[in-house]
C-alpha cells in the first residue's frame, strides 16, 4: 500500500489534508501518467468512496442496534398488536402510512405505549430536542396529507 496526501475542502470552507492509500499497481499507474490533475481526481474519488463506505457501515450498525432494541424497519407499516390499522378515520390512516417507519415508530411509542419525549429519545439514543423536532415534522406531514 502506498500513502498519498490529498487536500480536501470541507463544507465550512476549511481545508484539511487526508491520507488516501492505494495498492502498489494503482499507485504506479497513476504516477506514470505524470498528470497531477488526474492523480488528484482519482485520489478524491477514492476518498469519497471510502467515506461513503464508512457511512454505510455505520448506518447498518445503527439498524442492527435498533433491531436489538425491538425496532424493526422491515415491518414498515405493521406493528402487530400496536398497529394504526384500527383507526376509523381512513384519511388519518393514509396520512400515517405516508410517514417513514421511524416516524411511525415515534408515533407508536407516544400514543400507543404512552412514552414521553425523553423516554423516546433514550430508546433511539438521541437528544430529546431531536425527538421534539421529529414530532413537529410528523405533525406537519400529517397535516399536509390529511
Amino acid at each position: 500500500m502506498q500513502k498519498f496526501n490529498l487536500k480536501v475542502s470541507r463544507k465550512n470552507g476549511d481545508e484539511i489534508t487526508v491520507a488516501v492509500y492505494l495498492d502498489e499497481i494503482t499507485a504506479k499507474l497513476l504516477q506514470q501518467t505524470g498528470d497531477q490533475k488526474i492523480i488528484d481526481t482519482y485520489l478524491y474519488e477514492e476518498y469519497k468512496t471510502s467515506r461513503k463506505a464508512r457511512r454505510e457501515v455505520y448506518w447498518n450498525r445503527s439498524l442492527d442496534e435498533d433491531l436489538e432494541n425491538g425496532i424493526d424497519y422491515e415491518d414498515r407499516r405493521f406493528y402487530g398488536d400496536y398497529s394504526f390499522d384500527d383507526f376509523e378515520d381512513e384519511k388519518l390512516q393514509a396520512a400515517i402510512e405516508q410517514l417513514t417507519p421511524r416516524q411511525q415508530e415515534i408515533l407508536r411509542l407516544m400514543y400507543i405505549e404512552g412514552k414521553n419525549q425523553k423516554d423516546i429519545a433514550e430508546i433511539f439514543g438521541i437528544d430529546k430536542r431531536s425527538i421534539s423536532d421529529a414530532i413537529k415534522r410528523i405533525y406537519a406531514s400529517i397535516r399536509r396529507n390529511y
